[in-house]
């Protein structure tokens, strides 16, 4: 059994976002998991999801990120536990990923714009492992936020005593920027989004492309129907 989690904060993501994320796991996985949100404000969150109350603290947004690390979340110490970004698109078969026997160590997202870096939007771990990385950055938060520019990833990436990367073990997850706004590629199981387009601006609307580091830079993002296909509750 693996503890999925997700974290939602702030109106930036819709109930919505929760809920297709949960039914794109239900619908390429065979495996047993629980699915977990954690979040301000359940409404909307779909009544078969696990939702646990997010901590009132002085933080915000992504730096929540670092309290799952926490000894306080609800689960026994050694578990796994893989952590989802909301806009994340599982679009086939996971079962092998939610299957690794994660060593002691972190794994982790190799950042799609600099590959020698770590990226968070997915994430493995035992639950008690990681403990350090949120300690940490509890001692002096506005510190070690002056310090992460790039965010809670870049936190985490200085702070993990070692990770692995998700690239490297498992094929099939792609970047809908780099990979994945010409079309779905035939082996992908999971889609990470970072900036814009956003999930539904990549089915509905045409979107300029100004960032040079992507591939396809300065070409526009064309409305993808098999985002839709993929991105339901149903």
């Amino acid at each position: 059994m693996i503890n999925i989690v997700s974290l939602k904060w702030g109106d930036k993501f819709g109930p919505e976002y929760v809920n297709n994320l949960f039914s794109g796991i239900e619908r390429n996985s065979t495996v047993p998991y629980k699915f977990h949100c954690f979040t301000d404000d359940t409404t909307g969150v779909m009544e078969n999801i696990e939702c646990h109350k997010l901590p009132d603290m002085d933080i915000t947004g992504w730096w929540y990120k670092l309290w799952l690390f926490s000894d306080e979340l609800p689960f026994e110490p050694g578990e796994r536990i893989m952590f989802f970004d909301l806009d994340t698109i599982v679009t086939g078969n996971i079962d092998d990923i939610l299957e690794y026997d994660c060593p002691r160590d972190l794994m982790g997202l190799r950042n799609f714009y600099y590959p020698d870096r770590f990226a968070s939007g997915l994430l493995m771990w035992r639950h008690g492992t990681q403990t350090h990385i949120w300690t940490e950055f509890l001692r002096e938060p506005r510190k070690a936020q002056a310090q992460s520019p790039d965010g809670d990833q870049q936190w985490t990436e200085r702070n993990a005593n070692d990770w692995t990367l998700f690239q490297v073990e498992f094929p099939g997850i792609y970047s809908y920027k780099q990979s994945c706004s010409k079309g779905l590629p035939e082996d992908a199981k999971i889609v990470c989004y970072h900036g814009t387009p956003s999930i539904p601006q990549s089915f509905t609307e045409t979107v300029e492309n100004w960032d040079s580091r992507n591939r396809n830079g300065g070409v526009p993002y064309y409305p993808q129907a098999w985002v839709k296909d993929h991105w339901r509750s149903e």
